[in-house]
């Protein structure tokens, strides 16, 4: 079964109180798992609203569900330009969930067709 997760993930600069020098820094905000893109789409639009209060985002700054070539436009970014240091990275990525039981089963398939591939005497 396939889904959609929706993050944003924060990168900048911190400096800690034992270190001399700035160090990079990361956060990810799960925002939600959604059933379909065209959900994932509409909260992304919606977040997107919530960051412009404190980030510069452009009119073409959206998620689509037909962007170039007819894809979904999946990542909204300003590293173009970037707010006092901060970058964002909006994104909608495929969540696939695999049952535990049939993920185990086929990595161990998969370990045999290497092992049969390459010629090598399974363990």
């Amino acid at each position: 079964m396939a889904k959609e997760l929706l993050t944003v993930e924060f990168r900048y600069y911190d400096k800690k109180e034992r270190y001399n020098e700035s160090i990079p820094m990361n956060k990810t905000v799960m925002i939600g798992i959604f059933n379909t893109l065209e959900e994932a789409i509409n909260e992304g639009n919606k977040t997107l609203n919530i960051l412009s209060k404190s980030f510069e985002i452009r009119v073409e700054d959206k998620f689509k569900l037909n962007h170039l070539f007819g894809t979904p436009k999946r990542l909204v970014t300003n590293t173009s330009y970037p707010t006092k240091g901060v970058q964002y990275f909006a994104k909608i990525k495929p969540l696939k969930l695999y049952s535990l039981e049939e993920t185990i089963s086929e990595t161990f398939k998969a370990f045999d067709r290497c092992k049969s591939s390459k010629g090598i005497e399974q363990d």
